[in-house]
């Protein structure tokens, strides 16, 4: 054990361990996610939950192909396992087009509801943030109308494993169901979809935390609202909301299961890759959880202005 351990420490041997075990995980993924693909498709003909999935976003700059990605990850987790997507475009720049309503040309499952400016800069109190990310994903679980609702991200799709560990179990009202992130490759401005071998092109694992990550948190439609969401006194803050939110729920009587693996498409601007930056804002904790959101969280007393169909602006 002792001469392993000083072989390991010689720098040219320590990199080609390294190298060995990742090469063992890309392989075990890949063989994991073909293995699950099949056994999706032989079950293809079974009933699946009926499930929300709400995603947010605003059309600037902050990943390259943010469109494309978005487009790409509604069609593959609609095609498994969502039934219906609510997309809540915060705060969009006045001189861009509006994402949804692409959105709901392409989806029929889709709605849209769109946050103006003046909304954000009456509620925003971080110059950075243009994107008040867990307010926006309130207001579109405060909207769904399943009976189960996944918060997650326009960069995230599901793999195999965890849409198969999702049909397989008989979801729990008080169970909120967490994933583990393994970030794959995605090529800016060339690729438009995910399809089997792109969901297969693994970089990075990134360990499981029972309090989960931003990409995925599920749970059913009355233990989001009994939690009454994601705290809406952060106004400077986004790293972290996810996991406070995760600990008001466990406040509220839910309890964690792991779901297995969601697919992240990496980009150069998540803080997993250049750190936390400014336009993270602020990281919050747990301290204080409970906490209490008024009866109106999630815009709930704002009037719904339709602006096309499945399109509604949400005004005070």
């Amino acid at each position: 054990m002792e001469g392993r351990k000083k072989l390991t420490d010689i720098k040219g041997i320590r990199g080609a361990v390294y190298r060995a075990g990742q090469l063992q995980m890309r392989a075990t993924f890949v063989v994991g996610g073909i293995a699950n693909f099949l056994r999706r498709r032989m079950h293809s003909n079974g009933s699946r939950p009926s499930i929300t999935a709400v995603m947010v976003g605003r059309n600037d700059d902050y990943m390259a192909d943010f469109r494309e990605r978005l487009y790409a990850t509604i069609d593959w987790n609609t095609r498994y396992l969502i039934d219906q997507v609510i997309f809540v475009e915060w705060n969009p720049p006045p001189d861009r087009e509006l994402l949804a309503y692409g959105l709901t040309r392409k989806f029929k499952m889709l709605r849209a509801y769109v946050v103006p400016p003046g909304t954000h800069q009456a509620i925003n109190r971080n110059p950075h943030l243009q994107l008040l990310e867990y307010h926006a994903k309130n207001v579109g679980i405060r909207r769904a109308e399943t009976p189960w609702v996944l918060a997650t991200n326009a960069d995230a799709a599901l793999s195999m494993n965890l849409i198969n560990k999702i049909l397989d179990t008989r979801l729990e009202p008080n169970v909120v169901w967490t994933a583990e992130r393994i970030d794959i490759k995605w090529d800016e401005n060339r690729q438009r979809e995910i399809g089997l071998m792109g969901s297969l092109r693994y970089l990075r694992f990134i360990p499981y935390d029972p309090m989960g990550t931003g990409e995925f948190a599920l749970a059913a439609r009355e233990l989001w609202h009994r939690a009454r969401g994601y705290d809406e006194s952060l106004v400077k803050h986004r790293i972290g909301c996810d996991v406070r939110g995760i600990a008001q729920i466990l406040a509220h009587g839910g309890q964690i299961n792991k779901a297995g693996a969601v697919l992240h498409l990496r980009h150069p601007t998540s803080c997993v890759d250049g750190g936390a930056r400014d336009f993270h804002g602020e990281w919050a904790t747990i301290e204080g959880v409970p906490y209490q959101n008024p009866v109106t969280w999630g815009m709930q007393d704002y009037r719904e202005v339709e602006l096309a169909e499945r399109v509604w602006q949400l005004e005070k």
